[in-house]
């Protein structure tokens, strides 16, 4: 199976071996160890290194493969090759393009634009449903495409595995500095932090895009999940409960409920008809087990369907067995 990723109007292709192995399941939270503050944070922070490292050789591959023969046409495009007009058009074209460049370069340093999503097509046929998987902070749509390998779909289903890329931002946890983030984080205990809205509703209303642009491509509503890992499970879990149109279910992996004080007054119509998938480890270091734990209870009072896994001894990350248990799952729902 080959990985699809629409960059400008080309596409780059890796291969799922050379990079599948080191699936970002560790994967979630980066943060900067440089400043007394955050040496502070110890143990927690260690973790959180472990993890940052835990695709860097998957992550070089995907570079390199990403640019691919794509990056020989921008290459021969820039350099004026097969132009045919001369003079004034020429350079007419090139201020042109210059200036689309430097629009694109802008946007994306400001992190207003979402890049293109890793789609992977089903091997045994036309797609009858989508997966669309949210990664961790700090990381890309390509740090969790391996999944769609590592996750067999036993048969129940055609699934298209949709990875999008968050915007690149400032993060407070990290100093300020700039980095793939679907919100700002202020800190990892439950007590400390504070939701930020505006960008929780924002990459909640992208997903909720990308549902639709699946709808328009064919497939139900009923046969698409969102599920995220870590801050990608918040968005995930954020976009299922407030949809207007009904979703095969939610997958939230090593995370928790972001806007509790919102529930149930902006639940969706189908909110209570959702199947969640919730699972966190024991060893989380990063995100507390029990904040996971306190999110799937909340959310069971208010009459929903959560069938929270607990993995013992796992830390912040993911596991042999709940990539079983996703299985499984998908089976369920995407019957």
């Amino acid at each position: 199976m080959r990985h699809t990723s629409s960059i400008g109007a080309s596409h780059a292709h890796y291969d799922e071996r050379a990079a599948g192995g080191f699936l970002s399941m560790s994967r979630g939270f980066r943060v900067s160890r440089t400043s007394p503050a955050t040496r502070a944070r110890g143990t927690r922070m260690r973790a959180v290194a472990i993890a940052a490292l835990a695709l860097s050789c998957a992550r070089s591959v995907a570079a390199e493969t990403r640019e691919g023969s794509g990056s020989i046409a921008r290459s021969l495009e820039r350099a004026g090759v097969g132009a045919r007009s001369s003079g004034a058009s020429r350079k007419a074209a090139y201020g042109a393009r210059r200036r689309r460049e430097v629009s694109a370069r802008a946007s994306s340093m400001s992190g207003t634009t979402h890049p293109a999503p890793i789609v992977v097509e089903p091997r045994n046929g036309a797609a009858d449903s989508a997966f669309i998987m949210l990664h961790g902070l700090g990381d890309t749509g390509h740090g969790w495409a391996g999944a769609a390998t590592q996750i067999p779909s036993r048969g129940a289903a055609r699934v298209r595995w949709i990875f999008p890329t968050a915007r690149t931002v400032p993060v407070t946890l990290n100093g300020g500095m700039r980095m793939t983030a679907w919100f700002d984080l202020n800190a990892l205990d439950e007590a400390s932090i504070v939701d930020d809205r505006k960008m929780i509703e924002e990459s909640a209303a992208y997903v909720d895009a990308l549902v639709r642009e699946q709808i328009a491509k064919g497939i139900p509503s009923e046969k698409i999940v969102v599920g995220g890992f870590s801050q990608g499970g918040v968005i995930a879990l954020t976009a299922a409960l407030r949809s207007e149109v009904k979703l095969a279910g939610c997958v939230a992996l090593s995370t928790y409920l972001a806007l509790r004080e919102d529930y149930p007054g902006k639940f969706g119509p189908h909110a209570k008809d959702t199947k969640i998938l919730q699972g966190h480890g024991t060893h989380d270091m990063v995100l507390q087990y029990q904040y996971g734990k306190k999110s799937a209870e909340y959310l069971q009072s208010l009459g929903l369907s959560v069938d929270f896994k607990t993995y013992a001894g796992m830390q912040h990350s993911a596991c042999a067995e709940e990539f079983d248990d996703l299985s499984d799952y998908l089976k369920t729902v995407l019957a």
